[in-house]
């Protein structure tokens, strides 16, 4: 999944995915918190990946639970209505500090749904750790 959308959540809390990302997405997917201050949408299969590893892990080692309660105790089944709408559930949505113009886009394996004035405060950052980074590099 690649591309980036502007869009925007509606009074119902529903955001219209792109066309695009929708198609690769599929009918059955996964709303959760990312791991920065988005959204993150899976496709069934990748979800189902990304369990197989969480449940890989010692079960009672400190990582498995931290990452179990973060991503499954704030997991979502989603679903699209007929307008190509995701309902976004309330919790995530203050998570994400969702108000009303937001960025939508298609990272690899899952899309990420930033608001707007967080997503461009980021990009700052990312592009100042990406000169930092060359520099390193020699680049």
């Amino acid at each position: 999944m690649t591309g980036g959308f502007e869009g925007v959540v509606d009074a119902k809390s529903r955001v219209v995915l792109p066309s695009k990302l929708r198609s690769e997405l599929g009918d059955k997917f996964h709303l959760m918190m990312g791991f920065d201050t988005y959204i993150a949408i899976y496709p069934e299969e990748n979800f189902n990946e990304m369990l197989t590893q969480l449940m890989q892990m010692k079960k009672s080692s400190d990582e498995y639970l931290v990452l179990g309660r973060y991503l499954l105790g704030n997991a979502y089944d989603g679903e699209l209505d007929t307008a190509g709408r995701v309902l976004i559930p309330a919790v995530l949505k203050k998570f994400a500090k969702l108000d009303k113009e937001v960025h939508i886009m298609g990272v690899g394996d899952h899309i990420e749904i930033w608001d707007s004035e967080t997503y461009q405060n980021n990009q700052i950052l990312s592009a100042e750790m990406v000169q930092e980074a060359r520099k390193l590099m020699n680049y």
